[in-house]
């Protein structure tokens, strides 16, 4: 994104963008002055601001780590300013506007649901049919838009971006992810972690991880998932109770596609669904993607066509990737350990190469 396409952006929009990249009060500044401090704070002439307890009305951020920040969402690219939009939901307060984020769910009725992942749980906000015309929308997206300042208000009101693209500068034929030509892996996941650094693992490869101890595991996965240096990440657990909530509680700017165990089974099928086609509009927006599954006897039990979805996704081109990192069960899956590129192991909460 260039700086004129942050002078494109609708106040909302802008604001929104401001206050999550760390500029200082952006609901008391004029459009020109917020332009100019995102562009200090993403070159690193500025610090962002640190949010400080009490202070006037801060906005309403579900579930992310402020000192995580930049660790990934903003950073230049060929000379422009690009911007990464955080890949957790916020949801802030400018007067009477309410602006919130989510991943879109289209309907059969020509309208489509978004969903907002808030504290390990899912809402639904409804888009009606007129809000969504002559916008080029995917399942899958992720949209910035407003809702009525209403607590009780379920409805979305207007669209001000798609996948960090307003929508005046939405193009009108889209790339499709089928239609993006696989290459061989020949980059390597990086880690800030030292010991998943000598793992060798590739971009768009599918790597599969063994182990006895589910809470090890999700542990395991969720630390090499924050250590991991890659634009997007997504995590996708189906089976939440409260014993495992403080390790998903460790998840740092990762988009989250979860169902309590006790959900219905359309629920958690509708999630894994959506990550599928989340990890597509990424790489088909010319960006790389880490998903991580935790666990895939969970999807398995399911439906297993879903898995088969999941595993067949990982793909590596010139222009954006997938990467898959799931948590296998011992056995069973024979066609689905055919796809395998790397195998991992899991033992006394260390990770080996079988």
């Amino acid at each position: 994104m260039t700086i004129e396409d942050l002078d494109e952006l609708n106040i909302f929009a802008l604001r929104d963008l401001a206050r999550r990249t760390g500029v200082n009060s952006p609901t008391s500044k004029k459009k020109e002055i917020l332009i100019k401090e995102i562009v200090e704070i993403v070159s690193g002439q500025k610090e962002p601001q640190a949010i400080k307890s009490k202070q006037g009305r801060p906005p309403k951020v579900f579930g992310y780590d402020f000192a995580n920040v930049f660790n990934n969402n903003l950073f230049f690219k060929e000379g422009n300013l690009s911007t990464k939009t955080l890949n957790q939901n916020v949801q802030t307060d400018d007067g009477d506007v309410v602006t919130i984020a989510g991943w879109v769910e289209l309907l059969n009725n020509n309208s489509a649901l978004l969903w907002v992942e808030k504290n390990l749980k899912n809402e639904n906000y409804f888009i009606p049919t007129d809000v969504l015309n002559n916008i080029n929308i995917k399942m899958g997206d992720r949209l910035v838009a407003e809702i009525s300042p209403d607590i009780n208000s379920k409805v979305i009101k207007k669209i001000y971006s798609v996948n960090d693209c307003p929508i005046n500068k939405m193009p009108n034929k889209r790339i499709a992810y089928e239609d993006v030509n696989h290459e061989l892996p020949n980059r390597t996941l990086e880690f800030e972690n030292k010991d998943y650094k000598n793992l060798n693992l590739m971009i768009g490869e599918n790597i599969y991880v063994y182990g006895s101890n589910n809470n090890n595991n999700t542990k395991i996965i969720i630390d090499m998932l924050n250590s991991c240096k890659i634009e997007n990440k997504i995590y996708i657990n189906v089976s939440i109770a409260e014993k495992n909530k403080i390790f998903l509680n460790n998840l740092n700017c990762v988009e989250k596609f979860l169902s309590n165990i006790t959900d219905d089974v359309g629920i958690s099928k509708r999630a894994v669904t959506l990550a599928v086609e989340r990890a597509k509009r990424i790489l088909e927006v010319g960006e790389d993607v880490l998903i991580v599954v935790d666990d895939v006897a969970s999807v398995m039990g399911l439906d297993e066509n879903l898995v088969r979805s999941l595993v067949a996704l990982a793909k590596n081109s010139k222009n954006g990737s997938v990467s898959l990192l799931a948590v296998m069960p011992n056995r069973g899956l024979n066609q689905i350990e055919k796809l395998a590129d790397k195998r991992l192991e899991i033992i006394d909460e260390k990770i080996k190469e079988i």
